[in-house]
């Protein structure tokens, strides 16, 4: 499990670097010694689930193991890495929401540093990773389900956050029609987590 799990945050830091980079290429194209200085910042979201996703596939496959339960046990990794990331957000004033006179609204600094009453964006990414992580956690322990499903429900809890939050963040993004780049990104995401889960439980059982 450690060795999956260093596995899946390597293909993540690289994920998430290569799609930063795509989707700023216009920018990097002028610096590509840049490229590789990841402390610097920009890490793609989207980018680093599907790198992981896919450098655990390879760990499976050359360590012979099932691939699904491998996902499974990386639940909490991911679990902790995204509320880390809406924890750091929250830090460093990214991620941040819509400035609101009502009582829901807290003093939050954006990337610039200004501070003023906000809904707290971060803090709600925060509690709901905790909450939905955790009870479909304890909901797929309790009822045994088939291996692979905690990891499918992974991938709607993290895609439902992110795409419902996306709908109040005013931190400038890259768009289309209408839409951040990262919400559609959740759709995507959330989509693979149906389908996975349609695939697990759609095979039906071969008459002897």
């Amino acid at each position: 499990m450690v060795k999956a799990g260093i596995w899946a945050l390597l293909g993540a830091l690289a994920g998430g670097r290569l799609a930063f980079v795509i989707l700023n290429w216009q920018y990097f194209r002028n610096y590509p010694i840049q490229i590789l200085q990841v402390n610097l910042g920009g890490l793609s979201w989207p980018g680093a689930l599907i790198g992981g996703l896919i450098a655990l596939a390879l760990y499976a496959r050359a360590s012979n193991q099932p691939f699904p339960d491998l996902a499974d046990s990386l639940v909490p990794l991911l679990a902790c890495l995204s509320l880390t990331a809406w924890l750091g957000c929250w830090w460093d004033g990214c991620a941040y929401g819509v400035n609101t006179s009502s009582f829901l609204g807290v003093p939050a600094a954006d990337e610039w540093g200004q501070v003023e009453n906000r809904y707290p964006i971060q803090l709600i990414g925060a509690v709901f990773t905790l909450g939905l992580f955790w009870s479909s956690e304890r909901a797929v322990r309790r009822n045994n389900f088939k291996p692979g499903t905690l990891s499918c429900l992974g991938l709607l809890n993290l895609a439902l956050i992110t795409f419902g939050l996306s709908l109040l963040r005013v931190d400038p993004a890259l768009s289309w029609q209408g839409l951040r780049l990262d919400a559609w990104a959740a759709l995507a995401i959330a989509g693979m987590g149906l389908v996975s889960l349609f695939i697990l439980y759609g095979r039906r059982k071969k008459k002897v």
